[in-house]
């Protein structure tokens, strides 16, 4: 047995005590030091050393114990295995053999422990693989509620992946990643691979939560892919790509709204929150009602159609067709005589106006041989040619925005446009990581994840703005949007998924979303010859859902309807005003503590087992639980209240919770939603009484 602590210093001679008494005391107490130690030791054959404070590791024969002040690690030699313990529970563990470096197309794992020694904070281990040549090292270092994971590896030939993997069911539900997977609630439910893993087609960023209180986070922009049970493996992995170190965060709490609470602490907190109207008054979009064949004359009908019809209002976008090429920002003079004088008239309407911009420069256009000779646009493997990037509107050149002076340049096109028409702002569209090949040749050598980021943050230039694409801006406070959705009920990218992606989009730290354009935005749904015109069910069922999250947006007229279902939409978009003060109060909270606007029903009580798979439900604060109805023909679904007391919304009828309620009536007209009773009393209950009223006006179920 032996015993390594740390006491300060070294013992000096005990014959030299007498002759200093100013240290006599550290001798008299130094046996009841070393009893109290000794005490504390491991079995005979391991050995115990401290790391720094509040961090001791134990080794013994095949396996190190690292315990931390609040949380332990567990590393088994053969196979490798490292268990992360909440007190004595374990919360995440990684697959036998799991950690793999491939070196010239073979897979080295470690097998054998070399040296293991204590460094501050943590512990280093050193493995022996098969070959000798090939050596891993994992270095732990632990704060109070992070594991931070250094993996390296010792290769004479470049690495072509090196990775890890945990195993699912050890951490019981999984969260996170990509919202565009979200629909498979929890993760684990489905099986998906995502190699590249890339912020493609909707909010994407490299963290995962679990119901255990683990969560895992890879903050980075080094290409990397992931999958969650891949063929039915039962395992999380991922793997980064060509480099012989990575290093990732494993998250620890109680519960997972603990460690949520640590993830938005390391992404960032919004550092600004959107104009207050964005949460008070619907978006209206030319999309659906126009697509590229817009105007002048139809954007100005259309808003004066908005203001006439008695819905609320506040941001007015011109979507795809107000240009003459992608890449000049110049306003189609045949369709657009006179844009200065339409933004004036779209001002005096009482709306704030913007413009859809995309990064993309067609070879038509007057700006491409300017970006081309000044060295604007990605080129491609040669480093001497631009790029022809193919995107949904052709073939384009790319801006190089790794490139301080091309950054510049396009931004000041957008001030341009600002300062020459009076345009408000712009929704960013198409800033799509797979848009850049990992061939590509760029100024600045970047990834395509990050493109994906330097494209989002020039919305932090402007008050309207909104992105459909992110990797790690959580802190930038910019609205995101969902990404189009088709016009059915399909759970996958209909009207049944934006809840479990409006969930996910919030776990993964971005609380200003909108759900998307109700009764879905992909065009090629409205020009199919088949399409018989909207299903006007499904259109009042997406506003209902839609009117309590952070933000709604039209585009299809709802006025277009039988005046019936218009009015029901109506009466929703006003419910979405009446509570803006409410849902405005808890945009400031997320700017504040990062705690969401929408919530999975577990962050209500983690305790309860019942919520981790309930993707079709969702909180609005602490105070509403909405249950929208996502199926055709649907007047009743089953809700599950978690514990308190509820109330409805509607009736006022009271509920016990911790139960559900099979087959709730909602006709057509009717939003479930429950108010807690707790909350109401802890404040203001204005939003719900005003919402009350106006169902009453017209007619209660």
């Amino acid at each position: 047995m032996k015993l390594t602590a740390i006491l300060g210093r070294r013992a000096s001679s005990p014959g030299r005590v007498g002759l200093d008494p100013s240290r006599l005391w550290k001798w008299l107490l130094f046996p009841a030091v070393v009893a109290v130690l000794a005490a504390a030791l491991p079995p005979d054959g391991s050995a115990a050393t401290s790391s720094g404070v509040g961090v001791q590791v134990v080794e013994s024969p095949g396996r190190v114990e690292v315990m931390g002040p609040h949380f332990s690690v567990s590393i088994r030699e053969k196979p490798y295995r490292m268990a992360v313990l909440w007190g004595d529970r374990v919360i995440l563990e990684s697959a036998p053999e799991s950690a793999f470096v491939e070196v010239s197309g073979k897979d080295y794992r470690p097998n054998a422990f070399a040296r293991t020694r204590a460094v501050p904070g943590g512990v280093h281990v050193t493995w022996a693989t098969e070959d000798p040549a090939v050596e891993l090292d994992l270095a732990l270092r632990f704060e109070r509620d992070v594991l931070h994971v250094d993996w390296s590896a010792t290769a004479q030939q470049p690495v072509v992946r090196f990775g890890e993997s945990f195993v699912l069911e050890r951490s019981g539900h999984w969260y996170g990643g990509n919202v565009t997977s979200a629909h498979i609630w929890p993760l684990e439910t489905g099986s998906m691979r995502l190699d590249p893993f890339l912020s493609t087609s909707n909010q994407t960023t490299p963290a995962w939560l679990t119901s255990s209180g683990a969560g895992i986070l890879a903050k980075t922009y080094q290409p990397m892919g992931f999958s969650i049970n891949d063929r039915r493996d039962g395992r999380f992995s991922f793997h980064f790509k060509g480099v012989s170190r990575f290093n990732y965060r494993i998250l620890v709490g109680a519960n997972i709204v603990e460690t949520h609470g640590t993830l938005i602490r390391l992404l960032g907190k919004p550092r600004q929150v959107p104009l207050k109207e964005y949460f008070t008054e619907p978006i209206f979009n030319t999309w659906i009602e126009y697509m590229t064949e817009v105007s002048q004359r139809d954007v100005l009908d259309y808003a004066r159609r908005i203001r006439d019809s008695g819905f609320p209002f506040h941001v007015l976008d011109l979507d795809d067709g107000w240009a003459t090429h992608y890449g000049d920002h110049e306003f189609d003079p045949a369709k657009f005589p006179d844009p200065r004088a339409m933004v004036a008239e779209i001002h005096r309407l009482g709306f704030k106006f913007a413009l859809w911009v995309v990064p993309f420069i067609e070879p038509a256009a007057k700006a491409y041989p300017v970006a081309r000779e000044r060295g604007f646009l990605v080129n491609g493997p040669d480093g001497r040619s631009p790029l022809s990037v193919r995107w949904w509107n052709g073939d384009a050149g790319l801006i190089d925005l790794s490139n301080p002076e091309a950054y510049e340049w396009f931004k000041s096109a957008l001030f341009e446009l600002q300062k020459e028409y009076g345009v408000d702002g712009f929704k960013l569209d198409a800033g799509d990581a797979q848009y850049l090949p990992n061939d590509a040749t760029t100024f600045g050598r970047i990834t395509p994840n990050r493109y994906t980021d330097l494209f989002a943050g020039l919305g932090r230039f402007f008050d309207i703005n909104e992105l459909r694409v992110s990797w790690l801006t959580q802190d930038m406070g910019l609205v995101q949007r969902l990404r189009d959705k088709n016009s059915n009920w399909s759970a996958e990218s209909g009207l049944a998924s934006i809840v479990p992606h409006g969930l996910a989009v919030s776990m993964i730290g971005y609380p200003y979303f909108c759900p998307d354009i109700i009764g879905g935005g992909l065009d090629s749904d409205f020009l199919d010859p088949a399409f018989e015109g909207m299903d006007p069910e499904l259109f009042v069922r997406w506003t209902q859902a839609a009117a309590l999250m952070p933000m709604m947006q039209f585009s299809y007229a709802p006025w277009r309807l039988e005046e019936r279902y218009t009015e029901i939409c109506r009466r929703y978009a006003n419910l979405h005003r009446d509570l803006g003060d409410y849902i405005y109060a808890l945009a400031l909270r997320a700017a504040s503590d990062g705690t969401p606007i929408v919530r999975p029903l577990f962050f209500r009580n983690p305790e309860d087992p019942a919520t981790y798979t309930i993707g079709d439900q969702f909180m609005l604060g602490d105070r509403f639980l909405v249950a929208p109805v996502l199926e055709k023909s649907a007047e009743a679904r089953d809700v599950y209240l978690p514990a308190g007391l509820w109330k409805d919304f509607w009736s006022g009828e009271m509920h016990p919770g911790n139960r559900w309620l099979r087959a709730y009536p909602a006709p057509l007209e009717k939003l479930p939603v429950f108010v807690s009773i707790q909350e109401s009393l802890l404040s203001s209950t204005r939003g719900s009484t005003l919402a009350r009223g106006r169902a009453d006006r017209a007619g209660r179920n």
